[in-house]
């Protein structure tokens, strides 16, 4: 009897100092440059109008059309699909919109960086009661493979 609680007490306090060891670790990512990003890339040896125009070809090829741009900043969108319009527009399932931010820094050492920031947008175009909510999504990975094509864009030119 005494061995099973001894045996109990240190598989517990072994999996606290686990929780507790990997709690402190964090992320890796987290201090690289864009981690607060949905999704981000370095880009290096391309001038920022080929990084833009391998933007809009990547994001055309999705379904998204070009809404605005500046010199450092692209804003595209397309409709979002049933399940999109359910987990972001309400009961009625209808008229949401998926927008996706891509702001261009270039850094110090003549790499550029691609963030991508992705948002679920209620009435789009209607200005009284548009409603923009960034996305809080568990995978990532559908919009860093956006960012990815265009680095390999890129590279393969």
């Amino acid at each position: 009897m005494k061995t099973i609680c001894h045996t109990t007490l240190l598989t517990a306090a072994l999996t606290l100092l686990a929780v507790c060891a990997a709690s402190l670790v964090g992320c890796r990512s987290a201090n690289q440059p864009g981690s607060s990003s949905h999704a981000s890339v370095t880009i290096k040896g391309h001038s920022d109008a080929e990084i833009r125009q391998a933007t809009k070809a990547v994001f055309a090829a999705d379904a998204y059309s070009l809404r605005s741009e500046s010199a450092d900043f692209m804003e595209f969108q397309r409709p979002g699909s049933r399940r999109d319009a359910v987990k972001w527009g309400g009961w009625t399932g209808e008229g949401v919109m998926i927008r996706a931010k891509v702001r261009m820094t270039n850094l110090a050492d003549n790499s550029c960086l691609l963030q991508l920031d992705m948002f679920a947008v209620r009435d789009a175009g209607d200005g009284l009661y548009e409603s923009e909510s960034r996305m809080i999504m568990m995978n990532k990975q559908p919009y860093r493979r956006l960012l990815d094509e265009v680095a390999k864009r890129l590279k393969s030119s």
